[in-house]
């Protein structure tokens, strides 16, 4: 039987195994409701780099509060190291989804690429939890850089810059 230290342990583990699916299913939103408007803000608009990871990047961000409530971490270092793994999920994600996009068009290699970049992710901000590293030392420009993602995030689909990994 796993006790709850153990399964605090390899917590990331079930956090990419539910970020993931329910992730695909936000992923598919647009096409299923019709093309509806809010459905915009949330789901995959194009097969971009952008927009393939932009739900991942929204059911990441409610997965923090049920970690939040269920590991009951240190508020400031946790919410610190996950931030920052946010911002390696996407990095990691578009690089390889950019790099790869120009010779491969198969739809289950990009998401075993936002997979993988997802359990790595996953991987070091607990492990950056953990190593007590004082990342909560530079606590503002941190979420002032997440405020930024966010702003991103909602308003990239509806009036994209001209990045190559807003198109398609």
């Amino acid at each position: 039987m796993i006790g709850v230290n153990e399964l605090k342990r390899y917590f990331y583990l079930i956090s990419t195994a539910v970020i993931f699916p329910c992730s695909l299913i936000l992923h598919i939103a647009y096409q299923a409701s019709g093309a509806a408007a809010w459905s915009i803000l949330v789901s995959s608009v194009n097969g971009s780099p952008w927009e393939l990871v932009k739900p991942f990047i929204l059911v990441y961000i409610i997965w923090f509060f049920v970690e939040l409530a269920y590991l009951r971490p240190s508020l400031l270092h946790f919410t610190c190291s996950k931030i920052l793994s946010l911002h390696l999920f996407i990095a990691l994600s578009l690089v390889l989804l950019c790099i790869t996009r120009s010779f491969i068009t198969s739809e289950l290699v990009f998401f075993s690429l936002i997979f993988v970049s997802l359990l790595i992710s996953e991987y070091i901000s607990y492990a950056l939890y953990r190593c007590k590293v004082r990342t909560e030392l530079f606590y503002i420009p941190i979420l002032i850089s997440f405020v930024g993602l966010l702003i991103c995030v909602l308003f990239f689909s509806v009036y994209p810059p001209k990045l190559t990994i807003l198109y398609n």
